[in-house]
């Protein structure tokens, strides 16, 4: 072989190129693989947590209602949650032993423990077949007295389909509230319609130490202008000319009062958002058992009862009547921050709300996760019973 022959034989790489592409290409696929197998073992594990939960609050929610159930039939009734739930949210190639099911009856706790695994595509060239998902999830009986106030705008603004929408949502929380009441709970609600200024039907004689032929109220002057302070600690004004024609409602377990009182509610009058949120504190406040019926007292901080109070509007906060007092936003912010120092859990829900009126609103939720914008019925319906559920009697623990 000649020189040059000799050359272009050692330089001839033509035949090497393909070899190193496919095992490039290859090595491309299982790192993409292994990326594929891990985003799916993250989501099954969601899944898989998810519909664990919901197992586990179905099983102690069945033991806390049917004292007889043993284990081995919540365990029956956590399956078959757990396998629907599975099946609604898409946990396609999960597959699980059996679940198991341990309670505790003397806390009302139910604790499920089980073994999902996730087959895998890609990876199991490497020799992984699957991934191991181990999940446990406990669920309490967590019953507390709730006390829980409902401050309900009835501006003009709420006139039409918005009144009637917000009647069918407060119905709703009422009925899912008091509904545990059948199953021992001892909660109670109150309403504090407000518009122009609120309305304190037979209780305004003692609010405002006269006749009480004008039941209309206003805000109030002094030290105690933004505390829960009963009428002793200085009386209420009446300088606003209209208020809403429902009166406020103390806290009371009458499902059918609750309902028509509701159902009576008219829409008219500007926005005393303040005055609403005072009022909603007061009538779960201890410091106006005086004031409300016996069986309407409210007990006190120290108790363990749960206080909650819903704030709600549907536009800007746009009537005060005291300067010194600041306009009704401000009045608003120094409420809301006495509620949440007397340990008053605040749920807010714009209703169709413009971008100007949710600020305050947002303050006062006691986080952003108490904050609701419902920008139709549909939503403030599920927002009431968002809030409901919530305050139901069954908790997660983890």
């Amino acid at each position: 072989m000649n020189r040059v022959a000799r050359k272009r034989f050692l330089s001839d790489r033509e035949g090497t190129i393909a070899p190193l592409f496919g095992l490039s290409l290859l090595g491309f696929m299982f790192v993409v693989g292994i990326a594929i197998d891990g985003s799916r073992a993250y989501q099954a594990s969601t899944e898989v947590t998810t519909a664990l939960d919901s197992a586990a609050m179905a099983a102690a929610q069945e033991m806390r209602n049917n004292s007889v159930a043993t284990d081995a039939e919540l365990q029956s009734l956590a399956a078959s949650y757990f396998s629907a739930n599975l099946e609604t949210t898409g946990g396609v190639g999960i597959v699980f032993d059996q679940l198991t099911l341990s309670s505790d009856r003397s806390n009302g706790s139910v604790t499920l423990t089980v073994d999902t695994k996730l087959p895998t595509t890609f990876s199991s060239l490497l020799g992984v077949s699957e991934i191991d998902i181990p999940k446990s999830a406990t669920a309490i009986d967590g019953t507390r007295e709730i006390e829980l106030s409902m401050m309900l705008d009835l501006s003009g603004s709420m006139a039409g389909s918005r009144i009637s929408e917000l009647k069918v949502a407060a119905k709703e929380l009422v009925r899912i509230i008091l509904g545990a009441n059948e199953m021992g709970a001892k909660n109670r609600i109150a309403i504090a319609p407000y518009s122009t200024s609120v309305n304190l039907g037979d209780y305004a004689r003692k609010a405002k130490g006269d006749d009480g032929l004008n039941s209309c109220v206003t805000e109030r002057t002094g030290a105690n202008a933004f505390t829960d302070k009963g009428p002793t600690g200085g009386l209420f004004n009446s300088d606003a000319n209209s208020c809403p024609a429902s009166a406020v409602m103390p806290l009371t377990d009458n499902k059918s009062q609750l309902e028509s009182h509701i159902s009576a509610m008219q829409a008219g009058g500007w926005t005393a958002g303040h005055l609403g949120i005072a009022w909603s504190w007061y009538l779960v406040s201890p410091q106006w058992a005086s004031v409300w019926p016996e069986a309407s007292t409210p007990n006190s901080y120290s108790s363990d009862v749960m206080k909650v109070a819903i704030v709600m509007t549907d536009g800007e906060f746009n009537k005060s009547y005291e300067p010194q007092n600041g306009d009704s936003e401000q009045q608003s912010k120094k409420l809301c921050d006495g509620m949440k120092a007397a340990g008053i859990t605040i749920y807010s829900v714009a209703f169709q709300a413009p971008a100007s009126a949710l600020p305050i609103l947002q303050y006062c939720a006691s986080s952003n996760n108490h904050y609701f914008d419902a920008a139709n019925g549909e939503n403030l319906l599920q927002s009431f019973r968002e809030i409901a559920r919530r305050l139901s009697l069954l908790r997660l623990t983890n």
